[in-house]
């Protein structure tokens, strides 16, 4: 971020609230500290003027509303403000997001890396951090256009709306449980996940449905995909920088805001391979996750079914190159609760490593009858 940008005042008293929450994590704030931030949320939600919004942006978490844990502490309200301002540009918002996200944790590890060590592995971090960006660089934003992510990001460089945008986003997100600097790249590769886990639902719901109409998009929409689909890889091969002792300083501070009960991530396999029968136990644990067992969501029309059914051998190739990629970064989630977490139940509630392991191969997945739900939309950020 540019310095002048940085040191941007908030209206009101959005700073104040800003250095509350960063003084030593939000685990260290008291209870009246929180009470404070859930009565300033419950005045701004109230009261819906345009200068309350960055307010209620910094103290959502702290709402009495029966919000998942993980969604305390992911931010992703944040975010999903963010897209909302990219409703007919979903992938450009989404892309710009994960810039957004990505420099604000190079700023980060930048400005921390005079004071760290070697064993702090700073500067293998910020190398791939950097292929991270170039990778995303190099997506097309559009289906039907040549624009890449990094020409759409140098645009919004210029844009002094954008850059606000952007501000608001990574100062609105970026707080830590704990008083950890490594929590920072864990947080960031979470929130980066969630953009990445939308986007190839996004492209998969998209080439499932071009592929119903017969409109001549599929095969572009495929290519698309197939290049999505790597970031959540290229994420945690970012992420791997954190070593098992650094992930265990912050861990506990991070409660029960398991990634099972991420939406987006749940969604995204619902649409590529259908309704998986062997998740129900988890399911069943989040009332937010319940609706995943019940139609229409149950019975939504997989890309999978779809591709087979078209017997177009082309786009059957790109499906499995689509899946290959997906069973590749299941393996490497798999591989980092083996690494990180052995014989340490999840946060989540489930037996860590072992649960993930049940759901690398998708070879044994049967699929619900599939019905079709009609005004279901599946294009949007998910979140609670």
């Amino acid at each position: 971020m540019e310095t002048g940008l940085a040191s941007l005042q908030f209206p009101g008293r959005c700073d104040e609230v800003i250095q509350l929450q960063q003084r030593a994590g939000r685990g260290a704030l008291t209870g009246d500290e929180r009470a404070l931030l859930a009565k300033l949320y419950e005045e701004t939600y109230t009261d819906r003027r345009a200068g309350n919004e960055v307010m209620r942006l910094l103290t959502r978490t702290f709402s009495r509303e029966p919000i998942p844990e993980y969604y305390r502490y992911s931010n992703l309200h944040v975010y999903s403000w963010f897209l909302d301002l990219h409703p007919t540009e979903p992938v450009a918002g989404a892309v710009l997001a994960l810039e957004a996200t990505l420099a604000d944790l190079d700023a980060v590890e930048r400005r921390a890396a005079p004071q760290l060590t070697e064993a702090d592995h700073t500067e293998e971090r910020l190398r791939r951090l950097d292929a991270l960006r170039e990778q995303i660089g190099r997506l097309r934003v559009e289906t039907d256009g040549d624009t890449t992510a990094a020409e759409l990001i140098d645009r919004a460089r210029d844009d002094g709306l954008a850059r606000w945008q952007a501000l608001v986003l990574t100062r609105c997100s970026g707080f830590l449980a704990s008083g950890d600097h490594h929590e920072n790249i864990f947080l960031r590769s979470v929130q980066a996940c969630e953009l990445a886990f939308y986007l190839i639902r996004y492209f998969a719901v998209r080439a499932r449905t071009s592929i119903g109409r017969g409109d001549g998009q599929a095969h572009a929409l495929m290519a698309q995909l197939a290049h999505y689909v790597e970031l959540p890889s290229h994420i945690f091969h970012m992420l791997q920088t954190l070593t098992p002792d650094l992930f265990l300083n912050f861990r506990d501070a991070t409660g029960e805001a398991s990634a099972v009960q991420s939406l987006n991530y749940h969604m995204m396999e619902l649409t590529v391979y259908g309704y998986d029968v062997r998740k129900i136990e988890a399911y069943s644990k989040f009332d937010h996750l319940r609706e995943l067992t019940l139609p229409p969501l149950r019975s939504v029309r997989p890309l999978r079914e779809v591709v087979l059914r078209s017997g177009d051998p082309e786009l059957t190739e790109a499906l499995a190159g689509v899946e290959r990629r997906l069973l590749t970064w299941r393996g490497r989630h798999y591989g980092f609760g083996r690494r990180y977490l052995p014989g340490v139940k999840g946060s989540g509630g489930t037996e860590g490593a072992g649960y993930l392991k049940r759901f690398v191969h998708k070879d044994n997945l049967i699929p619900e009858p599939i019905t079709t739900a009609p005004g279901l939309d599946l294009l949007g950020f998910a979140f609670r």
